[in-house]
């Protein structure tokens, strides 16, 4: 008999090898707003994804990527739930970054203006007022890079405003503050759901761009390893969950945005999967798009390569 229970014990240690013990597994995360990136996150806590490898998920919020970045640089959280291109930078000025994890393929904003507003493309932006979410940000980069190929310079030819996401933005736009806002899903959707009322003046939303991300050091990868491999384990089961799984989109949506319509949530159930990462992996194309864009007004940027930035290392194997 206790030859029996020895032999027990050992099955289950080497079944549970993999899992890492919840006592000593705690993954701090610096959130920079409430993105619709975010949602395998939702959905892996949700689903008992991370209790399952033993991991427990602490998320801190900030106000806006810059400090989140800090923090992250800082060492006061493990990952950064962060655009792509805090990594390039971060690598550029010889901080070693890594983009752990995709959670967005796509890159996930648009432009929208009242439907009286006589804008009707980046050119027609000439002298006007456009309002971008921060100086530096993906909004910020996004809109020069546009202007520039429409042919306009940022700094000249109308004013960039910072206004912040979501409600303040749509405040401006209402208040004729800005003639135009940038906005990220679901908030586009939530606006053009209003029946008449707003446009899209350049709909970004098709385009392949590593727009959100896990970021972490490559020294805190490297020290937590068993943590990073089980934590990223979990993302990616519900970024899968995600693609197969409406009822998880639904539940993940419901829970990221409680007050949102039953009928916006049928919309955003279609539209949210195909901006999102399937498997966690951060396309090399996208990548390229993104350095081309910051090139616009980053060039520096334009020599950091692909595999500085991004890992694989600790995805599971497919």
């Amino acid at each position: 008999m206790r030859r029996l229970k020895a032999w027990v014990a050992v099955l289950l240690l080497i079944g549970g090898a993999d899992r890492v013990s919840a006592a000593d597994a705690v993954v701090r995360l610096a959130s920079a707003q409430n993105s619709i990136g975010s949602l395998p996150l939702y959905v892996a806590e949700l689903r008992g994804l991370y209790a399952a490898e033993g991991i427990k998920v602490e998320t801190i919020d900030f106000k806006g990527g810059a400090p989140a970045v800090q923090a992250l640089a800082g060492g006061s959280v493990d990952f950064c739930i962060c655009a792509a291109d805090h990594a390039v930078r971060l690598r550029s000025r010889g901080l070693p970054a890594r983009i752990a994890i995709g959670l967005t393929e796509r890159h996930g904003y648009g432009l929208l203006a009242l439907t009286n507003s006589p804008l009707t493309d980046m050119a027609s932006t000439k002298g006007r007022k456009l309002g971008i979410t921060s100086p530096g940000s993906l909004t910020d980069n996004t809109i020069r890079y546009s202007l520039k190929q429409a042919g306009l310079n940022p700094d000249r030819d109308l004013v960039l405003a910072s206004i912040g996401t979501g409600v303040p933005m749509k405040a401006a736009l209402d208040s004729g503050e800005v003639d135009a806002g940038m906005f990220t899903t679901p908030d586009v959707q939530a606006n053009l759901f209003e029946t008449g009322k707003y446009k899209i003046v350049q709909d970004y939303r098709t385009l392949d761009y590593p727009a959100l991300d896990l970021v972490a050091l490559d020294g805190w990868l490297t020290k937590n390893d068993a943590t990073a491999k089980a934590f990223l384990r979990a993302v990616a089961k519900a970024e899968q969950l995600l693609q197969t799984d409406p009822e998880a989109v639904r539940e993940g949506l419901k829970k990221m945005f409680p007050k949102l319509d039953d009928k916006l949530v049928a919309v955003l159930m279609v539209d949210v999967p195909k901006l999102l990462s399937h498997q966690g992996e951060v396309g090399k194309a996208g990548y390229d798009k993104m350095i081309e864009m910051l090139g616009a007004t980053e060039p520096e940027l334009k020599g950091v390569p692909f595999t500085d930035v991004v890992t694989t290392a600790y995805l599971p194997a497919k």
